[in-house]
């Protein structure tokens, strides 16, 4: 996935030019913190150093101020991680990545390992979704050695299966399976992870064609996340299924397993997902031959790419409308998103 954006100026420019969209902030998403030489990190550094150096070692005036305080930074953490699910999930990737690094610090702040390995899983899984494998492979590899060093089997369950998707991103199924077939084994006692892993598992089988085991597994999966109300992850279950459907022939199944993952997607105002689930139904729509529900799909899609800024997304659906556009006879907003396609290419 690439990371080039549009500027705002275009964004908006774009956005007037073809319809109305809901107001969205356009501003350039903040800068990715510095995980370990921020100023934080500095400021910290430097107290401990000072501490140090003058021989303080002072006792605090009771045990539960220290306690107190590191409860504190624990609940900081969750903070931050929250703000960043709410980033990751609006499509926002570089503040995603600042939240996750700041929960990350304040977890490694008191030696909350468990903390530092969920915080270190966040970042690898945003940095694979911009597609920066070796920074996404860093910080999965660093969390499964905590994670085994803590000796946690779900908390190890997790960063194996983080691994394989990262194994499974780089083309290697079989050792993304085997990764998925160890994680799997650890995370009986974990319903959360469990659900996790059996949707990666047939992910895997989908892509060997065992499309029986896909379902089975995608499944299982599907029913743990509704019962639970994960609406992100049962968004991905139902989007898996009408792949599956899709390949087996199932065009209605397909349709409608889509349209189930985008009220899914939306419950859970999963913005990047909500956009792939809309390409899928115009896809799915074309497919059927209907072609002016597939135009409609689209021009959502385009409209939601757009708002977040993501470029490569918005320029592939623009492509698609400018060709539906002339086979329905639109003639009008065929030259109109010729036009504007040309000048998205020219950012």
């Amino acid at each position: 996935m690439t990371t080039k954006g549009v500027s705002g100026a275009t964004r908006r420019a774009l956005q007037a030019t073809i319809y109305h969209l809901p107001g969205a902030p356009y501003g350039a998403p903040r800068p990715v913190a510095r995980r370990y030489f921020g100023r934080r990190s500095r400021a910290l550094a430097l107290v401990a150093a000072a501490t140090l150096a003058s021989g303080w070692l002072g006792s605090c005036s009771s045990a539960p101020k220290r306690q107190t305080a590191v409860v504190e930074r624990k609940n900081e953490a969750a903070e931050y991680a929250a703000l960043a699910d709410g980033f990751l999930a609006s499509g926002q990737y570089s503040s995603a990545l600042q939240y996750y690094g700041e929960a990350l610090d304040a977890s490694l702040s008191v030696d909350d390992v468990a903390g530092a390995v969920k915080s270190r899983g966040s970042l690898g899984r945003a940095y694979l979704a911009i597609g920066g494998l070796d920074d996404a492979a860093r910080e999965f590899g660093d969390a499964l050695e905590d994670a085994r060093a803590l000796g946690e089997p779900a908390l190890v369950a997790l960063c194996l299966s983080n691994l394989g998707e990262l194994r499974y991103a780089s083309g290697d199924r079989d050792a993304a399976d085997a990764l998925f077939a160890e994680a799997e084994a650890l995370a009986a006692g974990d319903e959360a992870i469990a659900a996790v892993v059996a949707h990666n598992r047939g992910v895997v089988a989908m892509a060997r064609a065992d499309y029986a085991a896909a379902e089975a597994y995608v499944l299982r999966s599907a029913a743990a996340n509704e019962k639970a109300r994960r609406w992100s992850e049962l968004g991905s279950n139902r989007y898996a299924l009408a792949s599956i459907a899709n390949a087996r022939g199932d065009l209605p199944g397909a349709l409608a397993w889509a349209a189930k993952a985008l009220e899914a997607d939306k419950r859970a105002e999963n913005s990047p997902g909500i956009g792939a689930d809309l390409e899928a139904l115009a896809r799915l729509q074309l497919k059927s031959g209907n072609g002016a529900a597939a135009f409609d799909y689209y021009r959502r899609a385009f409209g939601l790419w757009l708002s977040l800024g993501r470029a490569d997304d918005a320029e592939r659906c623009l492509a698609a409308l400018s060709g539906l556009a002339s086979s329905l006879g639109k003639d009008g907003y065929a030259a109109r998103y010729e036009a504007l396609l040309a000048r998205l290419r020219e950012r």
